[in-house]
């Protein structure tokens, strides 16, 4: 099952939406370079929110509305002032963070027996029949990915990497989206650094 591109734009505008909203919980993959100093991070910048897939030379998060993409970056400003970073023009940052959001399409096979079927050729009549019969059923489905990238500007290599992948269904109502989409940037940013706390 191919998507006409229109489709697909349609799909990944509303992707995070949609990964924000089909679970309450989220497992992230994350992965780090366990030499590095994160404790010395204290700035940051969020750069190339709309990157380019260079083997491809096809624009990713580009196909993100203005509205989906202002209210990642909000999230990622205030899940990050939480963990006690402050903004920097990206020249001065001790780190950059990148986003990326990309889709593939899937396909779910699944086979299992019903216990009947028809029987046509029983001296002419029509009638089910209890024995085995194996169903195949399947399904085409777009899965969505979000990526999350710390970079270190001095190396322009990532020392830190969180991943969270969904199938696309589903809406969120418009006055619940920002506060999804900061419960998945949350999830996905949970184990970067520890969340600042503030002596009352």
């Amino acid at each position: 099952m191919r998507h006409t591109p229109m489709k697909n734009n349609l799909l990944i505008s509303v992707l995070l939406l949609v990964l924000s909203g089909c679970a309450t919980t989220y497992d992230p993959a994350v992965d780090y370079n366990p030499e590095y100093n994160f404790d010395a991070l204290q700035t940051y910048a969020i750069v190339d929110a709309f990157s380019v897939d260079d083997s491809q030379s096809k624009p990713l998060n580009r196909n993100l509305s203005d509205l989906d993409n202002d209210r990642v970056l909000k999230s990622l400003n205030t899940t990050l002032a939480s963990k006690g970073m402050t903004p920097a023009p990206a020249e001065q940052a001790d780190m950059l963070v990148k986003y990326l959001l990309v889709t593939q399409d899937k396909t779910k096979i699944r086979t299992y027996n019903s216990g009947i079927y028809n029987c046509w050729r029983c001296r002419g009549l029509h009638y089910p029949m209890h024995a085995p019969v194996t169903q195949v059923d399947v399904k085409q489905y777009v899965e969505g990915t979000l990526i999350i990238d710390i970079v270190d500007p001095a190396i322009n290599k990532s020392v830190w990497r969180s991943v969270v992948s969904k199938a696309v269904k589903g809406k969120v109502p418009v006055e619940e989206r920002q506060a999804k989409v900061q419960e998945l940037i949350d999830a996905m940013m949970a184990s970067f650094k520890a969340p600042l706390v503030v002596e009352e």
